[in-house]
């Protein structure tokens, strides 16, 4: 995924779209706390409800930001390290 300024065809305007809503997603305090909580690897609490973080953690999962693994009736979060790394990349070439 390459971020250009000037989208000349669809795989650019792809880009800056899938950017956006990155930056759209992580622009939330409770989002950033609770990327903040999952990089540290410990499990304090970000002070909001259960239905809160359930929608805060869709957001960050609808980004390709978190991956999951279901443990009964528990799905435990992590980051992406990958998806991470390419949204890394993509805010570099931005403010260059």
């Amino acid at each position: 995924m390459e971020f250009k300024c000037c989208a000349k065809n669809s795989t650019e305007i792809e880009d800056i779209n899938k950017t956006y809503n990155f930056l759209r997603a992580i622009a939330d305090p409770n989002r950033l706390k609770i990327l903040c909580v999952l990089r540290c690897g410990s499990n304090p609490a970000v002070g909001i409800s259960d239905k809160l973080a359930s929608h805060h953690l869709k957001q960050l999962k609808k980004v390709g930001l978190l991956a999951e693994k279901r443990e009964g009736n528990f799905i435990r979060y992590s980051l992406n390290k990958k998806i991470i790394k390419e949204y890394k990349k993509i805010f570099n070439q931005v403010i260059k």
